[in-house]
């Protein structure tokens, strides 16, 4: 029986300790996402018999209910067999089919081959991640980046002696917050899109909820000053140990370059202890994605949704 509890965080070290180990990577797969997108998810855990299993309980309905595939460890075909059973069993007990969503390609292909013909898969290339090499995007070596680094060279150019970046403190929180809301106001202005201004929205709200537990989330970033008035900021934080997520980037978009140089500032102080840089899905967003992409991911991850097959 699973005994599924809400969100608190109290439950960050324990969620740490699966998500980092097991979660590949995946922004989706971590305690920061399940705790900013509270609103959103409404995640609620349960550890039982070695396993973290997440339970979205905002996107069940009467017919479904919706879980992330279980952290653990996956070499035992039996124990993941036993596993994937616990979350059907639980979603039957609640007269409800199991559906499995943000699921990997590794993940998919365990569901898929221990229980054969017994889910459907769907792929939505909106909510792959790209990754990428820090050092690759930070050196921006390539005929590729040309133009990001005739970017970064206007902007020193332009502002030399006028700009700095620091490390976000305490003290810059209020002031991000305060920046965050002038750009929200600012950019929603020029868009007659609803489906866009929605996204904005949310990722606002985000935000806001990263801001007001930044450094029990364990996050990290910069600051951007220019002529001592703040430009723009970047923070994230880390997967694992070796992939840290960009989870907000903003700038003057009047200012065009500052773009480059806030992302620049925040990728030097992530080069020395991470590796990869998880910059998101594209949400289908064309402008993000020819970006994105533009910028040479190292990889790909992947997501699939696997839903349990009514039964005859």
């Amino acid at each position: 029986m699973l005994n599924f509890q809400p969100i608190t965080p109290g439950v960050k070290v324990l969620a740490d300790s699966y998500t980092f180990k097991y979660g590949e990577g995946s922004c989706q797969h971590s305690f920061v996402s399940s705790w900013t997108l509270r609103h959103k998810y409404g995640d609620e855990f349960c550890e039982h018999e070695g396993y973290l299993y997440t339970l979205r309980t905002k996107l069940c309905t009467e017919n479904e209910r919706i879980y992330l595939f279980p952290y653990g460890p996956r070499e035992s075909n039996d124990a993941m067999r036993n596993v994937i059973q616990n979350v059907i069993d639980d979603a039957h007990s609640h007269n409800a089919r199991a559906k499995f969503q943000t699921v990997t390609e590794s993940a998919k292909d365990i569901i898929t081959k221990l229980f054969p013909g017994r889910f459907t898969v769907n792929f939505n290339r909106d909510y792959s991640e790209y990754v990428y090499n820090i050092e690759h995007l930070f050196s921006l070596a390539g005929g590729k980046q040309e133009v990001k680094r005739r970017s970064l060279h206007k902007f020193q150019r332009r502002y030399e002696g006028r700009w700095e970046s620091v490390m976000i403190t305490p003290e810059h929180i209020e002031m991000i917050r305060d920046y965050q809301n002038k750009w929200l106001a600012e950019r929603i202005a020029g868009i007659d899109d609803s489906w866009h201004v929605q996204q904005l929205k949310s990722d606002n709200e985000c935000i806001q909820r990263a801001l007001d537990d930044f450094f029990m989330l364990g996050m990290f970033g910069i600051i951007m000053f220019i002529d001592g008035k703040i430009s723009g900021y970047a923070y994230g934080f880390p997967l694992n140990d070796d992939v840290v997520e960009g989870d907000a980037e903003k700038a003057d978009r009047n200012m065009l370059d500052v773009y480059t140089a806030v992302k620049h500032e925040f990728l030097r102080i992530c080069r020395d202890k991470y590796t990869y840089f998880n910059f998101e899905e594209d949400l289908g967003d064309e402008g993000l994605r020819t970006v994105k992409t533009r910028d040479q991911p190292e990889y790909m991850i992947d997501k699939f949704i696997v839903t349990e097959n009514e039964q005859a």
